[in-house]
């Protein structure tokens, strides 16, 4: 399986992906348990002592966050591939805002006029920035219908 590693993970463990074999029937639990074993200096970066994920990291299975599929227990394959991600931003600042740099693109870029702005958003999760966002531009009917994403949208951080 292979596992890439982006921002501030990649400087603690000095590579940018590395590659773990998967037997039939392993999950993600297993999967981070080899990474951590591999990096110890990620051990309280990925996982709790009671093992559960700590929440500095998310766990992107094939796309898609583990934590919307089973979780740690989500089985994997030699085929999969995860990528872990730090925090959007790093994390909140003192005044509890996260502060970004939005690149807009296509008919988003056409309506407002711009190309890219800073924005600051209260919190550190694509769960509190997408609204912060949508209400600060008027750009919900181009990536919204019947209030669920239009399938082709995309959110795009660090470049992945």
């Amino acid at each position: 399986m292979q596992i890439r590693v982006y921002a501030a993970l990649r400087e603690k463990m000095g590579t940018n992906s590395l590659e773990i074999p998967v037997e039939s029937g392993q999950t993600a639990r297993d999967v981070l348990n080899v990474v951590v074993e591999r990096y110890p200096q990620l051990e309280n970066v990925i996982l709790n002592p009671d093992g559960s994920l700590t929440g500095h990291v998310a766990v992107i299975l094939n796309g898609r966050n583990i934590l919307h599929l089973d979780g740690l227990a989500t089985p994997v394959s030699n085929d999969d591939r995860f990528d872990l991600f730090p925090p959007v931003g790093g994390g909140a600042g003192q005044d509890g805002h996260t502060r970004v740099t939005i690149k807009f693109t296509s008919h988003c870029r056409e309506r407002l006029g711009i190309i890219k702005t800073k924005f600051a958003f209260k919190g550190n999760t694509l769960k509190q920035f997408v609204p912060a966002v949508l209400q600060e531009f008027d750009v919900a009917d181009l990536v919204m219908r019947d209030g669920k994403f239009k399938p082709n949208l995309r959110v795009v951080i660090n470049g992945r």
